[in-house]
């Protein structure tokens, strides 16, 4: 549909656009193997802003894709003139925060997820789960616990949020119910990869190329925890 578009009207800068983000989505939640998909996604992008700067979600996944790129001055870069360009947008806030919790800066991540959910009375349950993460990261346990919870009750089947939960008993102590969450994932294993991403991935634009993990782009040792857990999913 977009390849038509741009056929139709190669001057039309949000087919390119959301073109891209198809390339970045399918790569991102391996529905490709196509290890040109991240290029092909830079290459489109990088077309629509030459055609039109003012549109976020250019910005918002060129910061992704410089992420990704390890060159973290140009991400947040980029996340920062989304949020300029649509401040008023939730998706924003909660884009600049992720890449932010990336590179190891979760305090600041903490105040952009906090306001998008101020500016979104309905965000999705991600939202909740990269908050947890960051509270996780800053040694705020407890509200990292409540976070998680609460995007469960957004969305049951969210995966990554029941890791983070078995990541944050296990950190406690609280051994007896992190194998309890480990053993209700592995129970529900289909259920969750299913029914959790389906309803993640319905959601707008950016949401789905992060509706697999909640956790950092780019972990290090004070993750190791979750990613741990993660692999017996393989």
């Amino acid at each position: 549909m977009f390849e038509k578009a741009i056929e139709l009207d190669p001057q039309y800068a949000q087919a390119y656009a959301l073109l891209a983000w198809t390339y970045w989505v399918r790569w991102t939640l391996q529905w490709s193997q196509d290890s040109q998909d991240p290029e092909q996604a830079f290459a489109l992008v990088q077309r629509a802003k030459t055609l039109d700067d003012s549109r976020p979600e250019v910005h918002e996944l060129l910061g992704y894709i410089y992420l990704q790129k390890k060159q973290a001055e140009q991400a947040i870069a980029e996340g920062e003139r989304a949020v300029a360009l649509d401040p008023n947008s939730a998706e924003v806030y909660v884009v600049l925060g992720a890449i932010l919790l990336s590179i190891g800066r979760p305090e600041e991540a903490i105040g952009l997820v906090e306001k998008a959910i101020r500016l979104n009375p309905h965000y999705p349950a991600y939202y909740e789960c990269f908050l947890g993460v960051a509270y996780r990261l800053t040694g705020r346990y407890e509200e990292a616990l409540t976070a998680q919870k609460r995007a469960l009750v957004r969305n049951p089947d969210f995966l990554s949020a029941h890791l983070e939960l078995a990541a944050l008993y296990s950190e406690l102590g609280r051994e007896e119910e992190a194998r309890a969450e480990v053993a209700g994932v592995l129970a529900n294993k289909s259920q969750f990869l299913s029914g959790g991403l389906a309803t993640e991935v319905s959601r707008k634009r950016s949401s789905a190329a992060r509706a697999l993990s909640c956790r950092p782009a780019q972990g290090g040792a004070e993750v190791k925890k979750s990613f741990e857990l993660s692999a017996i999913m393989n």
